[in-house]
């Protein structure tokens, strides 16, 4: 018990401690060892959490500015956007050498000016701009042009411009596409199912898709697709890690 009492004192005792010592002072170096762990555990996730309130600041710091184009409203949770299937617009019988009765014929008939489906999952892995219009939407027709000048500068580059032509007349529409030189695919939704799909109340109507199909933005109305702030919007959005 004396030497008990002087090694609690912090004196020096020469000699070995009795068994039942031994094993309290075994039991406080492990203790002080776990003390240690956790410590280190603690320090190591105060590291991680650090890291991650650095990402967590540099993805702010990257957010894209979605009002580079005015009225462009970014989507509040970025969700699937639905699919769908139409036949996409083709120049083939719109010919001006073509007779007007073999045109109405071929229309009323098999019109081969429509080409095979096509599906917007066609287009994952690429932005899309996809624009709800018609010839009979005149703000349709003066944003369209633009369409055209953003698609062509950056097409090379994983972008692409899908519109959906709704409750039109398909003549009508082959026509405009032809007036205007249109490049990029053009489908055709005569009764306007696509539209309703994404609340395409009014035209124009434009959405915003990432690569992985999930929606980034939408506007109501029509919008300058090549201005400065547009293009601008479109190189970062591409610029982004997939």
């Amino acid at each position: 018990m004396l030497c008990a009492y002087l090694r609690i004192m912090g004196r020096p005792v020469r000699g070995r401690l009795p068994p039942r010592l031994e094993w309290v002072s075994f039991y406080q170096a492990m203790k002080k060892k776990r003390s240690m762990g956790v410590i280190l555990s603690l320090l190591v996730l105060n590291i991680w959490l650090g890291s991650g309130q650095v990402r967590a600041q540099l993805a702010e710091s990257q957010r894209v500015n979605y009002k580079l184009v005015p009225n462009l409203e970014p989507m509040r949770e970025k969700e699937p956007t639905p699919d769908f299937t139409l036949p996409r617009l083709s120049e083939e019988n719109s010919s001006s050498n073509t007779s007007l009765w073999h045109r109405l014929w071929s229309w009323s008939t098999s019109p081969r000016s429509l080409e095979k489906p096509v599906s917007l999952k066609d287009f994952r892995g690429k932005l899309v701009l996809l624009n709800f219009w018609a010839t009979w939407c005149e703000p349709c027709r003066e944003e369209m042009p633009a369409m055209e000048k953003l698609y062509q500068e950056f097409k090379d580059r994983g972008f692409i411009v899908l519109a959906v032509d709704i409750k039109d007349r398909q003549r009508d529409a082959l026509a405009f596409v032809k007036e205007l030189k249109l490049t990029y695919p053009v489908v055709f939704d005569p009764e306007g199912k696509a539209g309703l799909l994404y609340g395409a109340w009014g035209l124009p109507t434009t959405y915003l898709i990432g690569r992985t199909g999930l929606g980034l933005a939408r506007l109501w109305g029509p919008a300058n697709w090549y201005s400065p702030g547009a293009r601008k919007l479109i190189q970062t959005l591409l610029e982004q890690k997939k």
